[in-house]
């Protein structure tokens, strides 16, 4: 027992194999810090509004205004930050502004789809910027006519992610401010039912962005304390249904247009596309996705950051993505190789 006792003390006392270093030398340190996204700034706007904006801010690249869809806040342009490196290398900047009572930015029930322009004017103002294209996502729709309508000279391009026009839904429409609200409460107090896509969704396919979509409706609607509010969402619907957006002065607007839309998506249908591209003076490109739903603004986020940098071409002779025995190509449409997709190969 003496013996054994002696052999264990020995063993105890031999020190622990250090393992070796991660890396054989220590790597150059990095001279500042990296972002963590795009910071929510507060700008002072009309009436007295405080008006909150992100902005990726690469001098000297391609101002895009990203409008993203129905309930969402300044920093939902990150849900794209799956292809962060594409956007990078065709100089794409993202600037969002953030619409009433969401995220950083204080409910105000007389706040106007006019208003919203209003606050962008002021914001690409402050920023200098003479000139912006503009994407809109789902219920973006509304507000990019009236950004394209106040300011048609600026407009670079405007591009329509599954994005709602005239056509919103009759449900909604139908009931009052308060009968709204209390339907709208339990999902927007629940950004998981929110931001849910289907099993059959590609989203599944990018690494984490259903979290990070979870992410944002909890930033949406919990940010500022308010606790899940549902009357921002219910006047935003509410909004939709008076947005008369056939009486803008849209025809002056000569900017080249973009559409996408999926020819199943049963939340915004493709006869939104068509609002567009009839009633804006511009180029149309008419990119449509069959048996896609309403996800194609994540889906197709390649070929919008292409035709954003102008790459792709307009109208006629615009062309698109598709990958062919594992590699990317740009194709005129008419032109789509047999067995091709569209989008990176990633998608495959």
């Amino acid at each position: 027992m003496r013996a054994a006792l002696c052999a264990v003390a020995l063993l105890l006392a031999v020190p622990a194999r250090a393992e070796p270093p991660s890396v054989p030398a220590l790597p150059p340190l990095p001279a500042q810090f990296d972002a963590l996204g795009p910071a929510i700034t507060a700008l002072p706007g009309k009436a007295g509004r405080v008006v909150q904006y992100a902005d990726t801010g690469e001098i000297g690249w391609r101002a895009v205004l990203y409008i993203g869809g129905t309930g969402t806040s300044a920093r939902a342009m990150l849900m794209t930050g799956y292809l962060e490196t594409l956007r990078r290398r065709l100089h794409i900047r993202l600037i969002s502004v953030e619409r009433n009572g969401f995220g950083d930015s204080v409910f105000d029930p007389a706040w106007t789809l006019a208003d919203y322009a209003d606050d962008v004017r002021g914001v690409v103002d402050h920023l200098g910027l003479a000139r912006f294209a503009v994407v809109a996502i789902s219920g973006g729709g509304p507000y990019a006519a009236h950004v394209a309508a106040a300011m048609p000279e600026r407009i670079v391009s405007l591009h329509f992610a599954a994005a709602l026009a005239d056509a919103p839904n009759a449900a909604p429409c139908a009931m009052d401010a308060d009968t709204l609200t209390r339907q709208l409460a339990p999902v927007v107090g629940n950004p998981q039912s929110w931001w849910a896509f289907p099993a059959s969704s590609p989203t599944h396919r990018i690494p984490g962005f259903a979290d990070r979509a979870y992410d944002e409706g909890a930033r949406a609607f919990f940010i500022r304390g308010q606790m899940g509010d549902a009357r921002p969402e219910a006047a935003e619907m509410l909004r939709y249904c008076h947005a008369r957006l056939a009486d803008l002065p849209l025809a002056r607007v000569t900017a080249p247009v973009f559409t996408y839309y999926g020819l199943a998506d049963p939340l915004v249908a493709p006869a939104n596309g068509a609002f567009w591209r009839d009633r804006l003076g511009g180029p149309v490109t008419a990119r449509v996705y069959p048996g896609e739903g309403h996800d194609v603004q994540y889906r197709h986020w390649d070929q919008v950051l292409i035709d954003l940098s102008g790459l792709a071409g307009t109208g006629a002779q615009a062309r698109t993505l598709v990958c062919v025995r594992g590699k990317e190509r740009l194709v005129p449409a008419a032109r789509v190789p047999r067995g091709a997709t569209t989008g990176l190969c990633l998608w495959r």
